[in-house]
């Protein structure tokens, strides 16, 4: 029953915090749309966030790490964010929002991946799969939108601030019931952070992760805007997340049956390819219809790379060091993507429109399926070495 209490509670969660990531990434830019700041401005805003995480989400990490507890981290985050959101929908000023976009995204960047840290651990714990509790984020994620959309259409884009500011207050006492995790006994420096890029392997897989999560950045950034681009509203955007991450939940669900920790690889492959045929046919979308039945490859193809990027990354990093290396690689593969796809997404996408934006993302995905093949065939190689010199 204690448990099941502490599942629950992660779980809950998982769902409010994810809700509340749905409304930034889906609603943010038509809010600041609306305000009358163009696609570029809108671009070097979000650009901010993972700007701001590759310094916010070490330093949390870290602080995560070395204090052994993730829940009291989790809740200082925030509480931060909470602040920082009541400040950023008081203001005008392009500037003044950067600034405030700044503290907002301090606080909000570490959030997501001390949450799946934390739920990555508990599943090890309670044995029970990641995806089964991962999958709660993706439903809070999917259902919030779809909400969002429904309310927003009726009230208007400025209603915003009100379903954001009360469900921070709720993740917030939601982080006081979280059960901690304590990992390793081997006390932490924050020299031990260089760890993660002194090993060639490792940094040759957080490129190659970047290469296809670049896309998958680029276009949160930017779907919403690219369905009004082709004749959707408020309501539709509401309905193209709430399909994309219900197939993600659904994936999450069932990872249990047909995700083999084994060969992460394998799956990171996989996904790459089907990234690739999502971007080209989103290039290709000419009305809402067709973009919101090809928003189901958004949750399939993200389940698949990121259940195989955690379980390779979690493999080869000590444990000692899992809430560090989560961040760095949180960092890297969606903080540097996430600053050059949301700025150079913007100058695209307002010079040049959706479809010459998503074709790239098609030649990045590509990119690193070739990679990926390539540091597949290597580790099998040297995998076969090692027997070889062990027999």
């Amino acid at each position: 029953m204690i448990i099941q209490n502490q599942l629950l509670s992660l779980r809950m969660f998982m769902f409010f915090v994810s809700a509340i990531g749905s409304m930034v990434v889906s609603f943010l830019p038509i809010y600041f749309q609306d305000k009358g700041i163009s696609s570029s401005q809108i671009g070097w805003f979000l650009a901010i966030g993972p700007f701001v995480g590759l310094i916010a989400q070490p330093l949390w990490g870290y602080a995560s790490d070395k204090y052994k507890t993730v829940k009291k981290v989790l809740f200082a985050c925030l509480l931060g964010f909470f602040l920082s959101v009541i400040w950023i929908f008081q203001i005008d000023s392009f500037i003044w929002i950067i600034i405030a976009g700044i503290f907002f995204f301090f606080f909000f960047s570490p959030v997501h991946p001390l949450a799946d840290n934390l739920a990555k651990r508990q599943s090890q714990i309670h044995s029970v799969t990641f995806g089964s509790i991962r999958m709660w984020g993706s439903i809070g994620f999917a259902l919030v939108s779809l909400l969002s959309g429904f309310l927003l259409t009726e009230f208007g884009i400025g209603f915003l601030v009100i379903p954001i500011t009360v469900f921070a207050v709720i993740a917030c006492f939601l982080a006081l019931l979280l059960s901690d995790t304590k990992a390793g006994t081997k006390k932490v420096n924050y020299k031990d952070i260089g760890v993660f890029f002194k090993d060639p392997t490792l940094l040759v897989f957080f490129f190659l992760t970047a290469l296809v999560l670049l896309t998958h950045r680029t276009s949160d950034s930017f779907i919403s805007l690219y369905l009004f681009e082709i004749g959707g509203n408020e309501m539709l955007v509401g309905w193209i997340w709430f399909i994309g991450v219900s197939s993600e939940a659904l994936l999450f669900f069932l990872s249990a049956k047909w995700f083999r920790a084994s060969s992460p690889i394998f799956y990171i492959i996989i996904a790459s390819f089907l990234y690739c045929i999502r971007w080209v046919l989103t290039a290709f979308a000419q009305d809402p219809t067709m973009l919101l039945m090809i928003q189901i490859l958004h949750g399939i193809c993200f389940a698949i790379v990121f259940l195989g990027a955690l379980e390779y990354l979690y493999k080869v990093i000590p444990e000692e060091l899992q809430a560090t290396g989560h961040m760095v690689f949180v960092g890297i593969t969606f903080g540097i993507t996430g600053i050059i796809g949301s700025s150079i997404g913007g100058i695209i996408f307002e010079n040049h429109g959706g479809k010459l934006l998503y074709l790239l993302l098609a030649a990045s995905s590509f990119l690193g399926f070739i990679g990926f093949i390539l540091f597949y065939l290597k580790e099998k190689k040297t995998e076969i070495k090692k027997l070889n010199e062990a027999g």
